[in-house]
């Protein structure tokens, strides 16, 4: 089954929030990172062998600059969360990557400083928008993203409703689906609205 996708257009404002103290952005720096990165996308992005030849893995082949590319939430100083935010050249689109919250601090709303820090370093960029994909299980992180400004995509049969129940399951009323060449298709509703 495919996954779903989300688009963020340019010129999505972006919902600046401080950092909880003790937190911090980072940025990728040595082959040690490559281990933490590993601890924050185990149990729904790497298995629980996963090793450092996996994070290569999941940057070959993509363009990504891992020193400027790959982020860190810290906390204390200790990795616990990462993303990779890079621009795909060949369509000026940018690609939010490899989500990962170390499972110790899952549940806490911490992801939304990895999408804050994703949309500010792909609109330096310059891109013309955004996209990640991700499944219907990772409730927590979806509803993020639309608090972040992106949009479902109507790109597979049967997205829409697959769609209706991820956002009946959310409580969101509506929201804005586009078609995969970034124009609007409708506006839909949570399976159980009434319209």
């Amino acid at each position: 089954m495919a996954q779903l996708k989300m688009y963020r257009l340019a010129g999505t404002p972006i919902e600046d929030a401080p950092l909880p103290e003790g937190y911090s952005i980072s940025n990728y720096k040595t082959e040690e990172d490559k281990l933490a990165w590993v601890e924050c996308c185990k149990n729904g992005l790497v298995n629980d062998d996963a090793t450092a030849k996996d994070f290569d893995n999941a940057m070959e082949g993509h363009g990504v600059n891992i020193e400027k590319d790959v982020f860190f939430l810290d906390h204390n100083g200790e990795h616990i969360g990462t993303v990779t935010a890079f621009v795909r050249k060949e369509d000026n689109s940018g690609d939010m990557h490899m989500v990962g919250i170390r499972t110790d601090y899952r549940g806490k709303g911490l992801s939304k400083f990895l999408s804050i820090v994703t949309c500010k370093h792909l609109d330096e960029a310059g891109v013309d928008y955004t996209v990640l994909t991700t499944d219907e299980w990772r409730k927590g992180a979806i509803k993020g993203y639309l608090n972040a400004g992106f949009l479902p995509v109507k790109y597979d049969h049967g997205m829409k409703k697959r769609w209706c129940a991820v956002l009946e399951d959310l409580g969101v009323d509506s929201v804005q689906m586009l078609k995969n060449n970034r124009k609007p298709y409708q506006i839909i509703y949570r399976k159980n609205l009434k319209k």
